[in-house]
C-alpha cells in the first residue's frame, strides 16, 4: 500500500501547469506535511475544467470498516489547504445500508463521526424519506458526507448509487426536487453514450425539509482508454465546459506511466457536472492515483525496475549457442560500473543484474554486490559455475547478493552439452550452494526442442539441491542470428501442463520475454490472465541494459541498439529506440495479427529484430503463428 506522501511525490514528477498553479502546489505541500503519513489505496485531485482556476480539492481514501461499508474519505478543500491545520470534509460509503432500520443504526453509530447529534436529529426525518424512496426503486445509497469544513453545517451530502436516467428522473420527481426535470432528462440522454453502463451517481445536499436544487451528475467513462476520455473532453469543450489547455493536461495525466514501487497508477475516477437552473454550470474531473491496475495496457513504468550491467565479455567456456562474441573479451571500468549503480538507486531501480560473459571473471564483483545491497537494491548474478567454489560463493553471500542463478540446460551432461558448456561446473556450484544452505539459488533453464522433455528431471534435480526457483527462459537468436532447436507448440503446451500441475517446493517462473508460454499459461475458462506490462517482452518497458563499453541498450539481447546518455532518467524518457519499442503493439502484422493470443502476448523483440530488421508484432518464427 502507498502513502499520501508517495502519491504526492509521484504526482510532482510531472508538471500540469494548465491545471495547477504555483499556489496549488504550495497547498499540496501543506497536505503532504499534515496527511503524508497516511496509508491509502487511492487519492483524488478534483479539478475544475470549465473555468480558468488552476486549483484543486484533494481527497484521501482510508479503509475503515463500519457496519455498512469499508471506505472513509477525507476531502481537503483548496481554501482549507492554505493553512497548516487543514480541516476536512468527511464521507463514508453506505453500500451496506439496505433498509430503514439500517438508516436508524447509521444515525446512531456512524453519522456521529462526521456531524453533531443535533444536526442528525434535524435531518433524520428527511434522510429517512429520501432513503425510503431509494429503496423502493431498488437503488442503493452510495455515500453520505458532511461539508462542514466549507461552513455547510446544516446539511448532509447524499450520493445515490449507479442508476439509469429513467430511475433518476422518477426518484427526483418523488422527492419534489425543485430543478428542471425535462432539461435534466435531455442532458442525461446526451451523456449516456459516455457513461459506464449508461448509469450515473447523483449527489445533492439534504436539508431539514428539502434537497438542494443543485445536483451533481457523476459518471465514469465506458472504459479507461485515453481515446474514450479524449472523446468526452472534446464533447465538453464543444459545450464550453473544458478549455484546450486543461484537456491537454488531463490526457497527459492519464498517459503517465505508473510507478512500480510502491505501485501507483493515474486514471480518471469519474467526471462530474454540476446542474442548476436547468443547465450545467461547472464540469470537474477527478484525477485518481492509486495502487489498482485501472488501465492494464500501459507501455512502461515511470522509471525502470531492472538494470542489467554487462560487466565483462570474458568467459572461459565455449557454449555452442551463445549469442555473444567472446573472442575479444574485456571488462567494464570499475568507476563506470559504480556510477551506473548509483544512478540506478537514484532512479528507483529495484534489481540490478550483474552479468557477463562469465560474471566471476570480473575483478570488482564483490564491491558492486555490496554497493547494491547498501543502496537497497537486489544484486542478482548469473553464473556458469566457473570459479564458484564455496569460499567465493560465501563471500558473495556476505556482501549481500540476492539471487544466484546457475545456468543449466539439462539434467544430464549429454543434454546440457547440446546448448551449454560446463555441466560439471554448474552441478558443483549447486552442490556448494546447498552445503552453504543458501535459500536464493535459482536455475536459469533455456528451453529447446532437445531438452523440453527433460524439464521434469531438471525440476527433480532442483528439488534435490534445494533450489528456490527455475527461470524458464526463451530461446534467443545465437551469434549467427539463427534460432536452432526451437521447441514445438506441442512441447510448449506440455511444459505448460506440467507447470500448472506441479505442487512441489520449487517456484517455476516463466521469463517475461517467453511470451508464448506466458500466454498459454494465463488461459482460464473465460479469459486470459496474461495481461498488462508483464505479458511479454520487457525491453525498454520495465528494464534496460548497459553494455561493457558503456552504451545503453533496451536489453542485453538487443546489443546492436546502442545509445549514449549521461543519465538513466534521460535515457528512459528520451531514447528514440525505447519510444519505438513502446509502440510495437501499434504495428501488428501477420502472423501476430491473426493469432488468438495477440492481446496476451508481446513477442521477444530480439527475435523480431533479428528476423525482420524492424520492431513490431510480427514474429514469423513463432510456433503458434497458425493460431487463429
Amino acid at each position: 500500500m502507498s502513502s499520501v506522501k508517495d502519491c504526492i511525490n509521484y504526482f510532482k514528477r510531472s508538471e500540469y501547469k494548465n491545471l495547477f498553479d504555483d499556489e496549488c502546489y504550495r497547498r499540496l505541500n501543506n497536505v503532504l506535511k499534515q496527511y503524508g503519513h497516511l496509508e491509502t489505496h487511492e487519492t483524488i485531485l478534483e479539478v475544475c475544467l470549465s473555468n480558468d482556476d488552476r486549483t484543486c480539492d484533494y481527497s484521501i481514501r482510508l479503509d475503515k470498516k463500519s457496519k455498512f461499508g469499508k471506505e472513509f474519505w477525507f476531502e481537503l478543500d483548496f481554501d482549507a489547504c492554505k493553512d497548516n491545520d487543514i480541516k476536512s470534509c468527511s464521507f463514508f460509503d453506505t453500500l451496506g445500508i439496505n433498509n430503514l432500520n439500517d438508516i436508524e443504526i447509521a444515525c446512531d453509530e456512524v453519522l456521529p463521526e462526521i456531524v453533531s447529534k443535533e444536526i442528525i436529529n434535524k435531518l433524520k426525518s428527511m434522510l429517512i424519506k429520501c432513503a425510503d424512496i431509494i429503496f423502493s426503486k431498488n437503488i442503493k445509497l452510495y455515500q453520505i458526507g458532511s461539508m462542514s469544513s466549507r461552513g455547510q453545517n446544516n446539511s448532509l451530502r447524499i450520493f445515490v448509487n449507479d442508476s439509469r436516467r429513467e430511475k433518476i428522473i422518477e426518484y427526483l420527481n418523488e422527492l419534489n426536487w425543485s430543478g428542471d426535470l425535462h432539461r435534466l432528462n435531455d442532458l442525461l440522454t446526451e451523456l449516456e453514450i459516455f457513461s459506464e453502463g449508461h448509469k450515473f451517481i447523483i449527489d445533492f445536499d439534504l436539508f431539514e425539509d428539502h434537497i438542494s436544487e443543485k445536483i451533481g451528475i457523476n459518471f465514469g467513462t465506458i472504459n479507461k482508454s485515453t481515446q474514450t476520455i479524449k472523446t468526452l473532453l472534446d464533447f465538453l469543450q464543444e459545450k464550453n465546459l473544458c478549455n484546450e489547455g486543461k484537456k491537454i493536461d488531463v490526457l497527459k495525466f492519464v498517459d503517465e506511466f505508473p510507478q512500480y514501487d510502491p505501485y501507483i497508477q493515474n486514471d480518471i475516477s469519474h467526471f462530474k457536472l454540476a446542474f442548476i437552473n436547468g443547465q450545467v454550470n461547472k464540469a470537474k474531473a477527478y484525477l485518481r492515483q492509486g495502487d489498482d491496475f485501472y488501465q492494464h495496457d500501459f507501455r512502461a513504468y515511470a522509471s525502470p525496475v531492472l538494470m542489467n550491467l554487462e560487466l565483462t565479455t570474458k568467459c572461459p567456456l565455449n557454449c555452442p549457442q551463445c549469442y555473444c562474441d567472446l573472442s575479444t573479451g574485456k571488462n567494464m571500468d570499475r568507476k563506470v560500473a559504480l556510477y551506473w549503480i548509483y544512478q540506478a538507486a537514484a532512479n528507483n531501480v529495484k534489481v540490478v543484474n550483474l552479468s557477463g560473459g562469465e560474471t566471476l571473471c570480473y575483478p570488482h564483483l564483490w564491491e558492486l554486490v555490496e554497493t547494491c545491497s547498501k543502496l537497497n537494491m537486489e544484486a542478482n548474478i548469473a553464473l556458469s559455475g566457473y570459479k564458484a567454489d564455496k569460499k567465493i560463493l560465501n563471500e558473495l553471500i556476505k556482501k549481500g547478493v540476492a539471487d544466484i542463478c546457475i545456468s543449466l540446460n539439462g539434467s544430464t551432461k549429454d543434454i546440457n552439452d547440446k546448448s551449454r558448456d560446463g555441466y560439471d561446473l554448474a552441478i558443483q556450484a549447486l552442490e556448494n550452494l546447498k552445503e552453504l544452505n543458501y535459500n536464493r539459488t535459482c536455475i536459469n533453464w533455456v528451453m529447446h526442442s532437445f531438452n523440453a522433455d527433460d524439464f521434469e528431471n531438471v525440476v527433480a534435480l532442483a528439488e534435490f539441491y534445494n533450489v528456490k526457483s527455475i527461470a524458464i527462459m526463451m530461446f534467443k537468436p545465437d551469434k549467427s542470428h539463427s534460432l536452432p532447436s526451437v521447441p514445438s507448440k506441442e512441447q510448449i503446451l506440455k511444459i505448460n501442463k506440467f507447470i500448472r500441475n506441479y505442487k512441489g517446493k520449487v517456484i517455476l517462473e516463466i521469463e517475461e520475454c517467453f511470451s508464448q508460454l506466458r500466454a498459454v499459461n494465463g488461459e482460464r475458462f473465460f479469459f486470459n490472465h496474461n495481461i498488462g506490462l508483464s505479458r511479454g517482452c520487457g525491453a525498454g518497458r520495465d528494464g534496460f541494459s548497459i553494455s561493457v563499453d558503456g552504451y545503453f541498450t533496451p536489453c542485453r539481447h538487443l546489443y546492436t541498439m546502442k545509445e549514449k546518455f549521461s543519465t538513466i532518467a534521460d535515457y528512459w524518457s528520451n531514447s528514440s529506440i525505447l519510444k519505438e519499442l513502446r509502440t510495437t503493439e501499434d504495428r501488428i502484422d501477420k502472423p501476430c495479427s491473426e493469432c488468438k493470443y495477440k492481446r496476451n502476448c508481446l513477442p521477444c523483440m530480439a527475435v523480431v529484430w533479428n528476423f525482420n530488421s524492424e520492431l513490431g508484432m510480427r514474429n514469423s518464427e513463432c510456433v503458434f503463428r497458425t493460431e487463429g
